[in-house]
Protein backbone atom coordinates (compact mmCIF):
# COMPACT_ATOMS: atom_id res chain seq x y z
CA UNK A 1 0.00 0.00 0.00
CA UNK A 2 2.95 2.15 0.14
CA UNK A 3 2.76 3.54 -3.81
CA UNK A 4 -1.11 4.03 -2.92
CA UNK A 5 0.00 6.26 -0.18
CA UNK A 6 2.39 8.05 -1.87
CA UNK A 7 -0.13 8.44 -4.91
CA UNK A 8 -2.54 10.39 -2.10
CA UNK A 9 0.31 12.70 -0.93
CA UNK A 10 0.94 13.43 -5.00
CA UNK A 11 -2.43 14.56 -5.56
CA UNK A 12 -2.52 16.64 -2.06
CA UNK A 13 0.58 18.35 -2.78
CA UNK A 14 -0.28 18.79 -6.79
CA UNK A 15 -3.57 20.07 -6.12
CA UNK A 16 -2.42 22.77 -3.60
CA UNK A 17 -0.08 24.12 -5.93
CA UNK A 18 -2.99 25.89 -8.02
CA UNK A 19 -3.82 27.94 -5.75
CA UNK A 20 -0.42 28.90 -4.90
CA UNK A 21 0.93 29.72 -8.56
CA UNK A 22 -2.20 31.94 -8.70
CA UNK A 23 -1.24 33.54 -5.00
CA UNK A 24 2.66 33.85 -6.61
CA UNK A 25 1.48 35.41 -9.68
CA UNK A 26 0.04 38.20 -8.21
CA UNK A 27 3.37 39.31 -6.57
CA UNK A 28 5.64 37.81 -9.79
CA UNK A 29 5.81 37.79 -13.56
CA UNK A 30 5.30 34.34 -14.88
CA UNK A 31 8.47 32.99 -16.44
CA UNK A 32 11.15 34.29 -13.99
CA UNK A 33 8.61 32.79 -11.20
CA UNK A 34 9.00 29.40 -12.68
CA UNK A 35 12.36 29.67 -13.08
CA UNK A 36 12.95 30.69 -9.55
CA UNK A 37 10.84 27.65 -8.17
CA UNK A 38 13.03 25.71 -9.79
CA UNK A 39 16.21 27.21 -9.11
CA UNK A 40 15.21 26.87 -5.46
CA UNK A 41 14.20 23.50 -6.14
CA UNK A 42 17.42 22.27 -7.64
CA UNK A 43 19.79 23.41 -5.09
CA UNK A 44 18.05 21.41 -2.88
CA UNK A 45 17.86 17.77 -5.30
CA UNK A 46 21.82 18.82 -5.62
CA UNK A 47 22.47 19.61 -2.06
CA UNK A 48 20.98 16.08 -1.32
CA UNK A 49 22.49 14.62 -3.99
CA UNK A 50 26.00 15.55 -2.44
CA UNK A 51 24.77 14.40 0.66
CA UNK A 52 24.03 11.23 -0.46
CA UNK A 53 27.18 10.75 -2.67
CA UNK A 54 24.95 9.83 -5.92
CA UNK A 55 26.73 10.20 -8.77
CA UNK A 56 25.17 12.36 -11.38
CA UNK A 57 24.76 11.24 -15.72
CA UNK A 58 28.02 13.22 -17.55
CA UNK A 59 28.00 11.72 -20.76
CA UNK A 60 26.32 12.58 -23.98
CA UNK A 61 24.17 10.02 -24.59
CA UNK A 62 22.15 10.15 -20.96
CA UNK A 63 22.14 13.33 -20.84
CA UNK A 64 20.37 13.78 -24.07
CA UNK A 65 17.63 11.07 -22.50
CA UNK A 66 17.62 13.66 -19.68
CA UNK A 67 17.43 17.06 -21.59
CA UNK A 68 14.44 16.04 -24.05
CA UNK A 69 11.68 15.14 -21.69
CA UNK A 70 13.61 17.63 -19.52
CA UNK A 71 12.27 20.12 -22.03
CA UNK A 72 9.33 19.64 -22.48
CA UNK A 73 8.52 18.71 -18.27
CA UNK A 74 9.67 22.04 -17.17
CA UNK A 75 10.21 24.41 -19.28
CA UNK A 76 7.35 24.19 -21.85
CA UNK A 77 4.81 22.60 -19.73
CA UNK A 78 5.31 25.23 -16.41
CA UNK A 79 6.06 28.33 -19.01
CA UNK A 80 3.10 27.68 -20.52
CA UNK A 81 0.75 26.79 -17.14
CA UNK A 82 2.52 29.97 -15.60
CA UNK A 83 1.79 32.35 -18.46
CA UNK A 84 -1.42 30.89 -19.15
CA UNK A 85 -2.98 31.20 -15.42
CA UNK A 86 -2.59 34.81 -16.30
CA UNK A 87 -5.53 35.13 -18.25
CA UNK A 88 -7.98 32.37 -17.23
CA UNK A 89 -9.94 31.39 -14.22
CA UNK A 90 -7.90 28.93 -12.31
CA UNK A 91 -11.08 26.00 -12.50
CA UNK A 92 -10.80 26.66 -16.08
CA UNK A 93 -7.03 25.79 -16.28
CA UNK A 94 -7.57 22.79 -14.31
CA UNK A 95 -9.97 21.32 -16.34
CA UNK A 96 -7.64 22.23 -19.41
CA UNK A 97 -4.57 20.85 -17.56
CA UNK A 98 -7.08 17.78 -16.73
CA UNK A 99 -6.70 16.60 -20.65
CA UNK A 100 -3.42 15.27 -19.41
CA UNK A 101 -4.48 11.49 -18.85
CA UNK A 102 -5.46 11.11 -22.77
CA UNK A 103 -2.25 12.75 -24.20
CA UNK A 104 -0.09 10.03 -21.64
CA UNK A 105 -2.51 7.24 -23.06
CA UNK A 106 -1.96 8.36 -26.83
CA UNK A 107 1.73 8.82 -26.17
CA UNK A 108 2.16 5.80 -24.32
CA UNK A 109 0.13 3.84 -27.17
CA UNK A 110 3.00 4.12 -29.35
CA UNK A 111 6.07 4.48 -27.24
CA UNK A 112 5.17 1.88 -24.71
CA UNK A 113 4.55 -1.15 -25.80
CA UNK A 114 3.34 -2.25 -22.82
CA UNK A 115 0.58 0.35 -23.11
CA UNK A 116 -1.75 0.23 -26.14
CA UNK A 117 -5.08 2.00 -25.74
CA UNK A 118 -7.77 -0.45 -24.94
CA UNK A 119 -12.25 0.64 -24.91
CA UNK A 120 -11.49 -0.29 -20.82
CA UNK A 121 -9.24 2.98 -21.23
CA UNK A 122 -11.03 5.06 -23.41
CA UNK A 123 -14.43 4.27 -21.82
CA UNK A 124 -12.70 5.16 -17.92
CA UNK A 125 -10.83 8.25 -18.71
CA UNK A 126 -14.15 9.77 -20.48
CA UNK A 127 -16.03 9.18 -17.71
CA UNK A 128 -13.42 10.96 -15.21
CA UNK A 129 -12.83 13.33 -17.49
CA UNK A 130 -17.05 14.49 -17.60
CA UNK A 131 -16.26 14.42 -14.10
CA UNK A 132 -14.27 17.05 -14.06
CA UNK A 133 -16.07 19.05 -16.54
CA UNK A 134 -19.34 18.72 -14.56
CA UNK A 135 -17.61 20.21 -11.18
CA UNK A 136 -15.98 23.21 -13.12
CA UNK A 137 -19.07 24.14 -15.39
CA UNK A 138 -19.74 27.16 -13.45
CA UNK A 139 -16.38 27.97 -13.75
CA UNK A 140 -16.35 27.90 -17.41
CA UNK A 141 -16.71 31.45 -18.54
CA UNK A 142 -14.81 33.12 -21.05
CA UNK A 143 -14.32 36.36 -21.47
CA UNK A 144 -14.11 36.24 -25.46
CA UNK A 145 -10.44 38.25 -25.29
CA UNK A 146 -7.29 36.68 -27.59
CA UNK A 147 -5.36 36.40 -24.22
CA UNK A 148 -8.08 34.24 -23.15
CA UNK A 149 -7.99 31.99 -26.11
CA UNK A 150 -4.40 31.92 -25.85
CA UNK A 151 -4.38 31.16 -21.92
CA UNK A 152 -6.65 27.98 -22.73
CA UNK A 153 -4.48 26.80 -25.60
CA UNK A 154 -1.13 27.64 -23.24
CA UNK A 155 -3.19 25.21 -20.81
CA UNK A 156 -4.11 22.25 -22.82
CA UNK A 157 -0.76 22.15 -24.64
CA UNK A 158 1.00 22.19 -20.83
CA UNK A 159 -1.09 18.98 -20.40
CA UNK A 160 0.20 17.54 -23.85
CA UNK A 161 3.82 18.68 -23.10
CA UNK A 162 3.92 17.38 -19.44
CA UNK A 163 2.50 13.75 -21.02
CA UNK A 164 5.09 13.43 -23.40
CA UNK A 165 7.57 14.02 -20.63
CA UNK A 166 6.13 11.72 -18.35
CA UNK A 167 6.34 8.90 -21.12
CA UNK A 168 9.51 9.70 -22.58
CA UNK A 169 11.41 9.44 -18.86
CA UNK A 170 9.48 5.70 -18.37
CA UNK A 171 10.91 4.71 -21.45
CA UNK A 172 14.24 5.87 -21.50
CA UNK A 173 15.31 6.64 -17.45
CA UNK A 174 13.31 3.27 -15.77
CA UNK A 175 16.50 2.70 -14.10
CA UNK A 176 17.65 5.15 -13.31
CA UNK A 177 17.09 6.80 -9.20
CA UNK A 178 13.87 9.51 -8.66
CA UNK A 179 16.36 12.12 -7.20
CA UNK A 180 18.48 11.94 -9.96
CA UNK A 181 16.05 12.28 -12.67
CA UNK A 182 14.60 15.32 -10.82
CA UNK A 183 17.32 17.23 -10.52
CA UNK A 184 18.70 17.15 -13.48
CA UNK A 185 15.59 17.53 -15.65
CA UNK A 186 14.67 20.62 -13.74
CA UNK A 187 17.95 21.75 -14.27
CA UNK A 188 17.46 21.61 -17.89
CA UNK A 189 14.01 23.61 -17.52
CA UNK A 190 15.51 26.18 -14.73
CA UNK A 191 18.24 27.46 -17.48
CA UNK A 192 16.08 28.06 -20.18
CA UNK A 193 13.08 29.55 -18.00
CA UNK A 194 15.23 31.95 -16.68
CA UNK A 195 17.44 33.15 -19.89
CA UNK A 196 13.99 33.28 -21.50
CA UNK A 197 12.56 35.53 -18.59
CA UNK A 198 15.46 37.92 -18.28
CA UNK A 199 14.91 38.38 -22.00
CA UNK A 200 11.29 39.31 -22.05
CA UNK A 201 10.42 39.94 -18.47
CA UNK A 202 11.62 42.92 -16.01
CA UNK A 203 12.78 41.18 -12.79
CA UNK A 204 11.61 44.21 -11.15
CA UNK A 205 8.27 43.33 -11.40
CA UNK A 206 9.54 40.64 -8.86
CA UNK A 207 7.70 41.92 -5.35
CA UNK A 208 9.60 40.49 -2.50
CA UNK A 209 6.00 40.54 -0.39
CA UNK A 210 5.39 37.66 2.57
CA UNK A 211 3.04 35.77 0.11
CA UNK A 212 5.56 35.88 -3.14
CA UNK A 213 8.23 34.65 -1.23
CA UNK A 214 5.86 32.08 0.71
CA UNK A 215 4.18 30.69 -2.48
CA UNK A 216 7.99 30.34 -3.92
CA UNK A 217 9.25 27.98 -1.08
CA UNK A 218 6.11 26.49 -1.10
CA UNK A 219 5.99 25.39 -4.81
CA UNK A 220 9.65 24.92 -4.98
CA UNK A 221 10.31 22.29 -2.08
CA UNK A 222 7.25 20.66 -1.90
CA UNK A 223 5.68 21.16 -4.82
CA UNK A 224 8.59 20.24 -7.01
CA UNK A 225 11.97 18.69 -4.78
CA UNK A 226 9.96 16.45 -3.28
CA UNK A 227 6.89 15.75 -5.66
CA UNK A 228 8.65 15.28 -8.70
CA UNK A 229 10.82 12.80 -6.86
CA UNK A 230 7.91 11.05 -5.39
CA UNK A 231 6.42 11.03 -8.67
CA UNK A 232 9.54 9.43 -10.38
CA UNK A 233 9.77 7.12 -7.79
CA UNK A 234 5.82 5.90 -8.48
CA UNK A 235 6.45 6.02 -12.72
CA UNK A 236 9.27 3.52 -12.26
CA UNK A 237 6.86 0.83 -11.47
CA UNK A 238 2.93 2.18 -12.47
CA UNK A 239 1.62 2.29 -15.69
CA UNK A 240 1.91 6.14 -17.33
CA UNK A 241 -1.63 5.78 -18.01
CA UNK A 242 -2.68 4.69 -14.28
CA UNK A 243 -0.69 7.27 -13.05
CA UNK A 244 -1.52 10.31 -15.05
CA UNK A 245 -5.45 10.28 -13.42
CA UNK A 246 -3.62 12.03 -10.60
CA UNK A 247 -4.70 14.95 -12.81
CA UNK A 248 -8.02 14.04 -12.69
CA UNK A 249 -7.92 14.28 -8.87
CA UNK A 250 -6.22 17.32 -8.33
CA UNK A 251 -8.56 19.34 -9.54
CA UNK A 252 -10.69 18.10 -6.82
CA UNK A 253 -8.34 18.64 -4.43
CA UNK A 254 -8.29 22.25 -4.62
CA UNK A 255 -12.05 22.68 -4.59
CA UNK A 256 -11.99 20.65 -1.26
CA UNK A 257 -8.74 23.08 -0.23
CA UNK A 258 -10.76 26.10 -0.98
CA UNK A 259 -13.50 25.04 1.01
CA UNK A 260 -11.67 24.08 4.18
CA UNK A 261 -9.23 26.95 4.08
CA UNK A 262 -11.36 29.61 2.21
CA UNK A 263 -14.54 28.66 3.42
CA UNK A 264 -15.67 28.11 -0.14
CA UNK A 265 -19.34 26.57 -0.90
CA UNK A 266 -19.42 22.47 -1.84
CA UNK A 267 -22.30 22.46 -4.68
CA UNK A 268 -24.19 19.44 -5.91
CA UNK A 269 -22.02 19.66 -8.80
CA UNK A 270 -18.80 19.17 -6.84
CA UNK A 271 -20.71 15.72 -5.42
CA UNK A 272 -21.56 14.41 -8.92
CA UNK A 273 -18.28 15.32 -11.04
CA UNK A 274 -16.40 13.64 -7.78
CA UNK A 275 -18.08 10.73 -7.99
CA UNK A 276 -17.98 10.17 -11.94
CA UNK A 277 -14.36 11.01 -11.27
CA UNK A 278 -13.83 7.82 -8.99
CA UNK A 279 -15.98 5.45 -10.82
CA UNK A 280 -13.42 6.38 -13.99
CA UNK A 281 -10.43 5.82 -11.66
CA UNK A 282 -11.78 2.47 -10.24
CA UNK A 283 -12.60 1.60 -13.33
CA UNK A 284 -9.18 1.99 -14.61
CA UNK A 285 -7.60 0.22 -12.17
CA UNK A 286 -9.80 -2.84 -11.35
CA UNK A 287 -10.69 -3.41 -15.54
CA UNK A 288 -7.59 -3.07 -17.02
CA UNK A 289 -4.72 -5.61 -16.79
CA UNK A 290 -1.78 -4.01 -14.22
CA UNK A 291 -3.17 -3.38 -10.56
CA UNK A 292 0.41 -2.02 -9.68
CA UNK A 293 -1.04 1.30 -7.63
CA UNK A 294 -2.67 -0.77 -5.22
CA UNK A 295 0.67 -2.96 -4.52
CA UNK A 296 3.65 -2.72 -3.39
Amino acid sequence: MTKFFLAVLLCLIWGSTWLAIKIGLEDSPPILGAGFRFLLACAVLFALLRWKKMPLLTDRESWKKLAIPGIFAYFVSYGLVYWGEQHINSGLAALLFATLPFWVAIFAHYLLPNEKITWIKVISLLVGFSGIVIIFWDNLRLSGSIYNLLGMLALLSSGASAAYASVRTKRDLYHLDPIVISAQQMLVGMVLLLILGFAVEDLHSFKLTGKSIGALFYLALVGSAIAFSVFYHLLKTTAATRLSLIAFVTPIVALLLGWLIKHEQVTLHLILGAALVSAGIISLIFLGKEKILLKD
